[in-house]
């Protein structure tokens, strides 16, 4: 049985009549596995691979010994991967910490219970955010300028110095014509509570309260419902990008 997340990978939108033409016969062709070396080593060599409606890139990578070629993925399924991992062991994690507050337990093991959830709950938080964020990035066109607050930007600009909010509910709903927050009001506040938690957790500022630092930050992440958030990203992702996220069954479930 498939567990996880499904990996799919990056391309862009082709057709051969449309704006991104391919000369295939400009393309030469490798006939042998020294050309391929060759190609591979070759750092003007470009690799791709063309379906009916994509161009895929291809990553030319080394470890240790091997060079190989690796068809793009998409590192948005990477990183909600992690994040959807972790649902599964938040449910454990809490369960546990509620076993061990209900029995006798000295300060080490409340320690121990309190780090599971607090540990498996930042996984959830920061890679869920990660996903998100380089999803909306990804939904920026790479050629042409973006229309925002009344100037013409660059992606590269809107990525490096657009607030989260404006690219999630002003730059994408306007550049594909289609409005997450319209449709799911209540799904945006909890992405926006996901940005301030994820900074919270990044930034891991001291708050003191007494002789406290973190106490906030701590009940944040017991009070989160985690798997809403994060299957909230799940469904802002394929709002905008079909199927772009699709989960295997989960592990197992909680006794």
């Amino acid at each position: 049985m498939k567990r996880g997340t499904k990996i799919h990978y990056k391309g862009a939108e082709y057709n051969e009549d449309g704006d991104r033409p391919v000369n295939l016969d400009s393309i030469p062709k490798i006939k042998s596995a020294k050309e391929l070396q060759s190609a591979i080593d070759d750092p003007e060599m470009h690799f791709m691979h063309i379906s009916e409606d994509k161009i895929y890139g291809i990553n030319k990578l080394s470890f240790k010994q091997h060079k190989f070629l690796l068809l793009e993925p998409n590192p948005v399924t990477f990183y909600f991967s992690l994040a959807f991992d972790s649902v599964n062991q938040i449910e454990h994690a809490k369960v546990d910490l509620e076993n061990t507050l209900n029995s006798i337990a000295n300060d080490d093991h409340k320690a121990q219970a309190f780090s599971f959830v607090f540990r498996v709950g930042s996984v959830a938080i920061i890679f869920s955010f990660l996903a998100l964020e380089a999803f909306l990035n990804q939904m920026l066109p790479d050629h042409g300028l973006i229309e925002y607050k009344g100037k013409m930007l660059s992606k590269d600009k809107i990525e490096r110095f657009t607030p989260f909010t404006d690219k999630l509910n002003l730059i994408i709903p306007a550049l594909s014509g289609k409005d997450f927050s319209q449709v799911y009001p209540s799904k945006v506040d909890k992405l926006e509570s996901l940005k301030a938690l994820r900074d919270k957790l990044t930034h891991l500022k001291e708050i003191k309260s007494g002789f406290t630092s973190y106490n906030q930050v701590y009940q944040d992440v017991l009070n989160t419902d985690l798997k809403s958030i994060v299957f909230t990203v799940k469904s802002f992702i394929n709002f905008y990008s079909p199927e772009l996220i699709e989960n295997y069954k989960m592990t197992t479930k909680i006794k």
